[in-house]
Parts: structure tokens; C-alpha cells; sequence
């Protein structure tokens, strides 16, 4: 019996409108790179994973991030908008709703309430 070797593909992950020279760049870079690999032992099949960076800046030197994240997935797709002053952060913050998406269930129903017992107790009177 021949060991079974799994040949890992390259995720497609992109960030579009970030700078490559920075280097708090290359660290949320790598940030969202690791975020959507550990999405990828969940969810095995990730279409494509893509952040959209825009920069805001006034004549000052300090600069203001808004980040568009879109996941797509056979079945359905993720996005939200993380906004803030450093790019890291807002990587940090992405790459924790990223986390969350993971402790989700997948294919169960919504959990609902259901009626406390005192008004189902009145409603049959």
C-alpha cells in the first residue's frame, strides 16, 4: 500500500490597491493569506478570495484604510468592510470575522426562540 500525498493548490487570494514596498503591507499580507488558508480546512472549496484596499488621506501625512473583503464559494458568498487608521489593524480585525466564519454552522437552521412557557400556558385558555 502506496502512502496517499495531497497535493495542496495555491488558494486564489488577492489584494488589490495595497502597496508592496511597505511593510505593515506585507505583514496584513501575510495575515490574509494565513486567515484564508485556515478558512480553507473548513470550507475545501474556496472559489476565490479577494480584498479591495482603498486609501483615504487629507493633506496630512496620516492615511485612513477601508478594506472590502469578498470570499466566493460554490454555494454562497462572503463580504463585509473593515475600516481604520493602520492597515494591520484592519487585517487583524479581517482576519478575525474570518475566524468567526469558521465556528459557524454551515447548513443548520437559525436558532429561534421559543415562546417562554407562561404565554403558550395563556394562549390555551
Amino acid at each position: 500500500m502506496q502512502p496517499t500525498t495531497e497535493i495542496s493548490t495555491p488558494l486564489p487570494v488577492y489584494i488589490v490597491g495595497l502597496d508592496d514596498q511597505d511593510i505593515e503591507s506585507s505583514l496584513a499580507k501575510s495575515k490574509f493569506q494565513k486567515s484564508i488558508e485556515s478558512l480553507s480546512r473548513v470550507y475545501h472549496d474556496i472559489g476565490e478570495a479577494r480584498a479591495t484596499v482603498k486609501t483615504f488621506s487629507n493633506q496630512k501625512e496620516r492615511k485612513h484604510f477601508e478594506v472590502h473583503v469578498l470570499i466566493r464559494m460554490p454555494k454562497h458568498q462572503v463580504e463585509f468592510i473593515e475600516e481604520g487608521w493602520s492597515i494591520e489593524e484592519v487585517f487583524e480585525n479581517i482576519g478575525m470575522k474570518i475566524k468567526r466564519l469558521m465556528t459557524k454552522p454551515r447548513d443548520s437552521p437559525s436558532r429561534r426562540r421559543f415562546p417562554a412557557r407562561a404565554v403558550t400556558a395563556a394562549a390555551r385558555f
